[in-house]
């Protein structure tokens, strides 16, 4: 389940709440061993189905995995996450939702959601969407003929080292990509 991030955190308790997994500065990761938390850590009285294990990301301080009580609602993750960023969207998600073990929060950037804009528009006239090479991830590439997980990396890391793509006719120059791949997805492909 994919939640998308909305309005500010205030109001909500972070109460029970225990970080798991977290990001620090400059996408090194910090995380405990399988994801465990030390027994001395979790209250006797708390059992499995008092908790909730959610995995949060995107456009928050601290984005990682976190245990909350049962019956926590998206906000009171997101507080666990350190907040909204700055440039986080806040439109597109109901805070207030309840949360269920295994969610997975993604805050989208205001940037992020005006690119998939045009997506959506598409897809509602009943247009397959096409996969934008400067914004889409692994999963998203991987969608393409003849593009697999290894080529989807490449591409991502083409596009960190060199910049957005100006044309789709540029994938050519990833490795491994050539004008016959090229001819199968550039239909299904866009740069805008």
């Amino acid at each position: 389940m994919c939640m998308f991030a909305a309005a500010s955190v205030g109001g909500c308790s972070g109460k029970g709440t225990q970080i798991l997994w977290e990001s620090t500065a400059q996408g090194q990761q910090t995380e405990d061993a399988d994801f465990r938390v030390p027994e001395e850590a979790v209250p006797e009285t708390e059992t499995a189905e008092q908790e909730l294990v959610v995995d949060v990301c995107g456009a928050v301080e601290r984005p990682g995995v976190y245990r909350l009580p049962a019956g926590a609602r998206v906000c009171d993750a997101i507080e666990m996450a350190g907040g909204l960023r700055s440039d986080a969207d806040m439109v597109s998600l109901n805070q207030a939702e309840r949360l269920s073990d295994a969610d997975k929060i993604r805050v989208y950037t205001q940037q992020e959601v005006l690119e998939s804009a045009p997506q959506r528009e598409a897809q509602a006239a009943g247009e397959p969407a096409k996969v934008n090479l400067n914004t889409a991830d692994i999963t998203q590439l991987c969608t393409l003929s003849g593009i697999g997980e290894a080529r989807a990396r490449d591409i991502i890391a083409y596009r960190t080292e060199h910049g957005a793509f100006s044309s789709i006719e540029e994938i050519m120059n990833v490795s491994g990509i050539k004008e016959a791949t090229f001819h199968r997805i550039m239909d299904d492909v866009t740069v805008k």
